[in-house]
C-alpha cells in the first residue's frame, strides 16, 4: 500500500514553457534541489477563480512520486504531496 504524505509547501520550480505545455524540470524543497526525470500525469482543477495545473513527477535517483501544482492566477508553485 502506498505511503502518501501531505506536504502543501510553496516551492521554487524551474520550468520550460513549450507552447501551451508546461514542463517542470526541477524544484527546491528545504534547500535541496530535486531534478525532475519524468512527468507521469497532468490534470487541472479549479480553486475559486483560479485554474490549478497538477503534475505527478518522478525525480532522479528516487522511486518517490511527487505532486507539484501551479496556480495560474497567483503563479505560485506548490509541492502538494509525495507517494512512496
Amino acid at each position: 500500500m502506498p505511503n502518501i504524505t501531505e506536504i502543501n509547501k510553496k516551492v521554487k520550480t524551474g520550468v520550460v514553457f513549450d507552447g501551451f505545455n508546461i514542463k517542470p524540470k526541477w524544484f527546491m524543497l528545504d534547500n535541496k534541489k530535486y531534478n525532475v526525470s519524468k512527468t507521469t500525469y497532468t490534470w487541472r482543477t479549479i480553486d475559486g477563480e483560479a485554474v490549478v495545473i497538477h503534475f505527478a513527477v518522478t525525480v532522479t535517483d528516487s522511486s518517490t512520486l511527487y505532486e507539484l501544482s501551479f496556480n495560474q492566477k497567483t503563479l505560485v508553485w506548490r509541492l502538494e504531496k509525495t507517494e512512496c
